[in-house]
């Protein structure tokens, strides 16, 4: 199902996620994109743009590097 015509809701999951440890479950970081809503509360999700996504992309680069760089798999996902 795409959600691209319902109004984007700035407290949800929409533009975050969890991640979760590698060896530890509870061990979680939430990881969130800097949204721009140029239409306000009316903004749909197609209409909403990443502040700054050169920005957005070193960050969650990082972030996940740092969350998720000592697992076996890293490498390989990385590549990708």
């Amino acid at each position: 199902m795409v959600l691209d015509d319902v109004q984007f809701t700035r407290r949800d999951y929409q533009h975050r996620t969890r991640l979760a440890g590698l060896n530890d479950p509870a061990d979680r970081r939430r990881l969130s994109i800097p949204i721009h809503l140029p239409l306000g509360r009316r903004t749909l999700i197609r209409q909403a743009v990443m502040a700054d996504p050169v920005r957005s992309r070193q960050r969650t680069a990082r972030v996940l590097q740092q969350h998720y760089g000592a697992g076996p798999c890293w490498p390989a996902a990385s590549a990708a």
